[in-house]
């Protein structure tokens, strides 16, 4: 398989494994309840009888299986784990350093588009101001004036504009680098797990082996 299907099996072996956590970690998938109706002791010659009133998932899967399912697919993430940083390893470019690159760009770039779209204005804010004089019986008086806000950026937008189309370059170069990487480099793995379908449906398939 190539580094794209290879990450795409990692995510989902990941996937696989949460799935399993969260199912564990819900008390009434773990824990069978039986209520006991003592009857008997209550009126004499009526039977007791013991009801299961646990709620656990539709699934209903065996927990200790499901422990077991769980190191499995550790174990087979560990491998592909290391058959991906064997392949890494051979490439003539640092993919996770350009893969780290490019989110620092997309995520800067953001910001440079707003710098580039920010304007210079101005806002009049009518009665807004307050002050007091004397008036001639030497009283405090106040009065109200306008307000002229105004808002001045403080770099050159040309530059910023120059800037954002170089980071765009930069950023769609180095998107096909880890495009064509990512289909053309080969990963020594053979898949254990068929990891097409949902998670129940496979944890079901497993369940079974």
């Amino acid at each position: 398989m190539n580094l794209k299907e290879a990450f795409q099996a990692q995510n989902k072996l990941s996937d696989l494994m949460d799935y399993i956590t969260r199912y564990l970690s819900d008390e009434d998938n773990v824990m069978t309840v039986t209520e006991k109706h003592l009857r008997s002791k209550a009126l004499k010659g009526q039977a007791d009888e013991s009801i299961d009133v646990s709620c656990k998932a539709e699934e209903g899967f065996d927990v200790g299986r499901l422990l077991g399912i769980w190191e499995e697919l550790m174990a087979e993430r560990e491998r592909l784990g290391a058959a991906i940083s064997k392949a890494k390893a051979g490439m003539d470019f640092n993919l996770d350093g350009a893969v780290d690159g490019n989110k620092s760009r997309r995520a800067f770039l953001s910001m440079l588009q707003e710098l580039a779209n920010r304007k210079s204005t101005h806002e009049l804010e009518k009665g807004e101001g307050r002050g007091y004089v004397f008036n001639n019986e030497g009283n405090q008086t106040p009065y109200f004036y306008d307000i002229d806000r105004i808002m001045t950026i403080d770099y050159d937008r040309n530059k910023v504009r120059a800037m954002v189309k170089e980071l765009q370059r930069k950023s769609d170069e180095v998107s096909i680098q880890i495009d064509e990487a990512l289909l053309q480099t080969h990963v020594n793995y053979t898949p254990r797990f068929d990891l097409a379908g949902t998670n129940k449906f496979l944890l079901e398939e497993m369940m079974t082996k």
